[in-house]
């Protein structure tokens, strides 16, 4: 063989050398969201569909060795400035990864604001241990950033609560304390629950409705949740609005929503209630229409239950 031949087919054997250890490095170097996320390559099996008004799907992720290393969940929150969905990882060990899948923004404000959202999540869910998701600041406000932290820190203690399986107790929220259970019954979809708290007995009412609520951009309709406590003599002691089951516009929305609720704290039920503050508008009916609507058919079924 001449000797530029076999230069040629040293040559050439060099590159498909070169080209092989390129294509193994490549195939090993992160590149997806999720990779990133992990700070290696990774894949995602076994996706499965959740039933769950926020939580979309679930599934595992794998490294290169098909090791299981976390459980990965699409979420999706949608507020008055945009729609957007998660990826949210959480690990053997606890640790909780986020990151925006999807985003869908409605003016350019929303849009100009989106990378501090994005700084937000990076910041704050590169890994921390769930317990201390607590911490995160998410607290909500009038801003873009402000309603987007609070949804995003709500969505994903959804999340974890979910994962970990251990039921949210929304009466205890209630009361910032233990309490005693005594009977439980559903009367016309609304759970009642007879409880003694703080040496007093207290029947709770949970209702879930379905109303509409406007974005700035189109009228949606989604469901909110009510929880209230009533003595024995019919007064509304205690009253939540669980974020969680929170399902129309947070931030400053779910806060005025919630200041709403307070309204009726130390009013009998069967009294003259407080009218919505907001809404109805030509868009649609609004949240605090809503959570009146909700009160007025717990008061049907309080008014002749027995205390």
């Amino acid at each position: 063989m001449k000797r530029e031949n076999i230069l040629l087919v040293l040559a050439f054997t060099l590159m498909l050398v070169v080209s092989i250890a390129l294509m193994g490095i490549q195939s090993t170097l992160p590149t997806s969201e999720v990779d990133k996320m992990f700070g290696q390559k990774v894949s995602i099996v076994n996706e499965k569909p959740v039933i769950d008004a926020n939580i979309m799907s679930q599934a595992d992720v794998l490294d290169l060795f098909g090791n299981k290393i976390a459980d990965i969940y699409v979420t999706r929150t949608n507020n008055s400035y945009f729609y957007l969905e998660l990826y949210v990882a959480i690990d053997a060990n606890g640790k909780v990864y986020a990151i925006d899948k999807k985003v869908e923004t409605y003016d350019s404000t929303s849009a100009s604001y989106f990378p501090l959202v994005r700084e937000y999540l990076l910041k704050n869910y590169g890994g921390l241990y769930f317990e201390n998701v607590q911490f995160v600041d998410g607290a909500a406000g009038a801003s873009t950033i402000e309603v987007s932290r609070s949804a995003i820190k709500n969505i994903i203690s959804h999340v974890i609560t979910f994962h970990i399986g251990e039921p949210v107790d929304y009466i205890k929220d209630m009361f910032d304390g233990d309490y005693l259970v005594q009977s439980t019954e559903t009367i016309s979809g609304i759970k009642v629950t007879t409880v003694l708290f703080g040496g007093e007995t207290y029947k709770v009412y949970e209702h879930t409705k379905e109303g509409s609520y406007f974005d700035r951009q189109t009228t949606h309709m989604a469901t909110v949740t009510v929880v209230i406590a009533l003595d024995d003599a019919k007064v509304i002691r205690y009253g939540i609005l669980p974020d969680e089951l929170y399902n129309h516009t947070h931030g400053r929305f779910i806060t005025a929503s919630k200041e709403f609720l307070t309204t009726f704290i130390g009013l009998n039920i069967n009294a003259s209630l407080p009218e919505s503050t907001t809404g109805p508008t030509e868009n649609s009916k609004g949240t605090q229409y809503l959570i009146r609507q909700i009160i007025d058919e717990i008061k049907e079924v309080a008014w002749w239950i027995k205390s």
